[in-house]
Parts: structure tokens; C-alpha cells; sequence
């Protein structure tokens, strides 16, 4: 059970900021913008490749985000916080990675292998992109489940406990 702190309005929101921007880029970009460039593939191939682009970018910036709240001054419930979205953000940013690989792979297999258009489709979707989008899905219940936590003044569950300078109800 998560730990309840007596934070401010701004710490909360500084506590908020990391979740909100990793559900931004699962939200936002893995389902809106690729519904939107996956929507016009047959015209533009390549705008299909701004989705992980911009995601590697988020996950860059959230990762190097939490390094420098981890070696700041910032209260241990929003280091916490942090620390909490960039371990989902690590995982995510290798899911993505295996995800990219393995659609890219299977592409480029199919298309020297001469396979027809359903079949790539059938066997990419299947097998590159379902699990990720499981995953997706699972991710946004944790990242909303986080937000919650910020908002009523919880530590995550697992993150180390605080400092005797910090005051826990």
C-alpha cells in the first residue's frame, strides 16, 4: 500500500508532471498520431515513422528528466514520482525498441521474400504490433493509477522511504 505524504499543491504538481507526460506520449502519439499517419500510409509510407521518433524523443527526455530530479535537492516524494515513471518509461522505451525491430525485420523479410500485402499485414500486426499494443494499454492503466497516487499525496509502492526531513502523516 502506498504511502500517504503531506504534500503541497505544487509538489503535487511537480509529482504529476512525469505521469503526464509519459501518458501524453502513450495517448497522444502511440494511438492518435499513429491512427492519423497510419490513416494516410498508402500516400506517405513515411510519415508512419514520426510516431516512434517522437516517442524515443519523449522517453529520452523523461529519462534524463529523472537523473537530474535524482541528483537535486527536489523532496523525496517527487523524486519518488519520477523515479517511479522513468522505470515504466525504461521499460517502455525497450518495448518500443523490440517493437520497431521486429516490424522493420519483418518488412524487410517480406518484402525480399515476395509475401502479398495481407500477409505481411496479418503477420505484422499479429506478432509486432498486438503484443505492443497490449502493453500500451497496460501501461496507460499503470500511468493513470500513478496519477492518481500524485494527486492524493501517495508515495509509490517500492520506492525508498523517506527522509527524516520530509514529513509522512
Amino acid at each position: 500500500m502506498p504511502q500517504h505524504y503531506n504534500a503541497t499543491p505544487d509538489e503535487i504538481t511537480r509529482a504529476k508532471w512525469p505521469h503526464e507526460i509519459f501518458l501524453i506520449n502513450l495517448v497522444f502519439n502511440h494511438i492518435l498520431v499513429f491512427a492519423a499517419t497510419f490513416g494516410v500510409f498508402s500516400t506517405f509510407p513515411l510519415m508512419v515513422l514520426t510516431v516512434p521518433l517522437m516517442s524515443f524523443a519523449i522517453t529520452g527526455y523523461i529519462s534524463l528528466k529523472a537523473k537530474q530530479v535524482a541528483r537535486s535537492t527536489e523532496i523525496a516524494f517527487v523524486k519518488a514520482h519520477w523515479a517511479l515513471a522513468n522505470k515504466r518509461n525504461t521499460h517502455f522505451m525497450w518495448l518500443l525498441a523490440i517493437t520497431c525491430v521486429v516490424v522493420g525485420g519483418g518488412f524487410l523479410l517480406s518484402k525480399a521474400m515476395g509475401w502479398s500485402k495481407i500477409a505481411t499485414i496479418a503477420l505484422l500486426g499479429g506478432i509486432g504490433l498486438l503484443p505492443f499494443m497490449v502493453s500500451l494499454l497496460i501501461l496507460i492503466v499503470l500511468g493513470n493509477d500513478s496519477m492518481y497516487q500524485a494527486r492524493h499525496s501517495k508515495i509509490p509502492k517500492g520506492s525508498s522511504t523517506l527522509p527524516a526531513t520530509d514529513t509522512p502523516d
